[in-house]
């Protein structure tokens, strides 16, 4: 009689589809940290190229829950207004049956000082090449800093907004407060406590604790002939 009734279960489980188990084993709300090396190269007086690498780790899923790396390129049109464009390959192992996306990008991005303020207003948007329907997202992302002292230490605040065109609709939301710190010249540490939001997909909710390390290179010098 329990080896009838084990099969049985066993025969259940098969029927019951699989975004359904992965909803129950998928938390609302999930505890993660996004770590993050940014190695920034000067290329000329107004270009510049950051390639992050990118990992996110959770305390109660599988692990990596994303992994990400690509070239980043920013041009300084004036003192007040930059573009980037770049490529990041993500790749998301315990998202469902794993996704490997392909993140073509351009941003342009307006930034204000007043007294020791600085503000930024960036402006971005991407193609997820190899999710379902390889959705196009525009991003806002709203930046208020100020430097402290003798300008070591310089704390931040930010929010940005998701809109998803496939979806018509606005779908996260990602709130970051933090402090900036310049260890020395070329190195410099963010770390911050981020609130991730979303409406449909899950988990719901992220509490992230995050570390950034920028690494930035010397001028590239070109040999002269």
């Amino acid at each position: 009689m329990i080896d009838l009734i084990f099969r049985i279960w066993r025969l259940a489980l098969l029927l019951i589809p699989v975004s359904m188990l992965a909803a129950q084993k998928t938390p609302a709300t999930d505890w993660q940290v996004w770590s993050e090396v940014d190695v920034i190269a000067q290329l000329s007086d107004r270009l510049n190229v950051t390639v992050p690498l990118v990992i996110r780790d959770s305390f109660g899923l599988a692990n990596p829950q994303l992994a990400g790396l690509g070239p980043v390129f920013d041009f300084s049109l004036t003192r007040f207004i930059s573009v980037s464009g770049g490529y990041l390959f993500v790749s998301l192992p315990e998202i469902g049956p794993g996704y490997a996306v392909h993140v073509p990008l351009a941003a342009i991005t307006l930034r204000e000082a007043w007294r020791r303020f600085h503000f930024s207003d960036r402006n971005r948007a991407e193609r997820l090449i190899g999710l379902p329907g390889s959705p196009i997202r525009y991003r806002n992302k709203l930046a208020i800093e100020r430097p402290v002292g003798s300008g070591r230490f310089t704390p931040f605040v930010s929010d940005e907004v998701f809109y998803d065109f496939t979806q018509s609709e606005w779908t996260q939301n990602r709130l970051e407060i933090g402090v900036g710190t310049r260890l020395n010249r070329p190195l410099k540490l963010d770390t911050y406590y981020l609130e991730h939001s979303a409406h449909k997909s899950r988990p719901l909710s992220v509490h992230a604790i995050g570390v950034t390390l920028e690494i930035q290179i010397a001028k590239v010098k070109r040999s002269v002939p």
